[in-house]
């Protein structure tokens, strides 16, 4: 899912179709649709600008200016896409490739191949670091994470086991959340050195781990519970707070000042909404 700057659009991603879901956060209504991506993945906002990368799992990677709701440039691949980050400039996009075991470097104004970075088997997730230079992947079928230096291609492996997937940010990118669907982890990595400082545990097939707005609370979804857990971004210490959510729930965002979460529920092919103010 991507949430529009001014909180008040939702575009949430149809991985099984070949369309972007239009949500109004404050009417919590479909208001429309993106058609014409290909299994779209994952999102990217170009740096402070009105364009969105979108990664289409179907090969192919498309800009969205969401001021206009349209696609204004797109690209077919050789290979599969999945998860997308870029530069904070927004000048460079970096996709992986799941099936060639790589993940690509693009110039995000004309989608040219820059470069291309080997990871590891079955990649899924990408992250980069706060000073840009690194990009991090989770390998799914060799349970580790790949730290790859862009500008001399070195690279080195976090070996975490299970299978790592989805990776988040905070707001500068020096601290990643990872998730680790198999051993029940949130696997929390600082981006300068490259080290794992924090471990959240006794989850059930997490998903994603997304902080709030104010970055004061870190959601994790659990895929079999169908629960979000919150935890204290402070220290990593689980609230109170617990919600119920759809089927196979997968995203989360918080919206409107951290009043709303919608939960997308890839089992459901719905949104779950938790108003936070009751």
């Amino acid at each position: 899912m991507f949430l529009h700057p001014n909180e008040k659009t939702l575009y949430v991603a149809n991985v099984e179709d070949n369309f972007i879901s239009i949500i109004n956060t404050e009417s919590e209504e479909v208001t429309g649709k993106i058609e014409g991506i290909k299994y779209p993945w994952g999102f990217t906002r170009l740096g402070n600008s009105n364009f969105v990368a979108v990664s289409g799992y179907d090969k192919q990677l498309a800009i969205i200016d969401y001021s206009k709701n349209t696609i204004v440039k797109e690209k077919n691949f050789t290979s599969n896409l999945g998860g997308i980050t870029s530069t904070k400039d927004g000048k460079f996009i970096f996709v992986i490739e799941t099936n060639k075991n790589s993940a690509l470097k693009l110039d995000a104004s004309t989608l040219e191949i820059i470069d291309s970075y080997q990871t590891g088997n079955a990649p899924d997730g990408i992250g980069i670091s706060k000073d840009d230079k690194k990009i991090y992947t989770t390998n799914t079928k060799d349970g580790t994470i790949s730290v790859i230096n862009t500008l001399n291609k070195k690279s080195k492996l976090l070996e975490v086991g299970g299978k790592p997937e989805l990776i988040h940010s905070n707001k500068d990118n020096s601290v990643l959340f990872i998730s680790n669907f198999k051993l029940n982890k949130i696997h929390i990595v600082d981006t300068e050195t490259d080290k794992i400082i924090h471990k959240i545990t006794e989850l059930d097939s997490p998903e994603e781990a997304v902080l709030s707005k104010s970055g004061k609370i870190l959601y994790v979804v659990n895929f079999a519970s169908k629960k979000v857990y919150a935890y204290d971004s402070s220290n990593f210490k689980r609230l109170k707070n617990e919600y119920s959510v759809g089927n196979k729930p997968i995203g989360i965002v918080s919206a409107l000042n951290d009043t709303k979460l919608f939960v997308s529920n890839y089992g459901d092919n719905s949104v779950t909404i938790i108003n936070l103010t009751n």
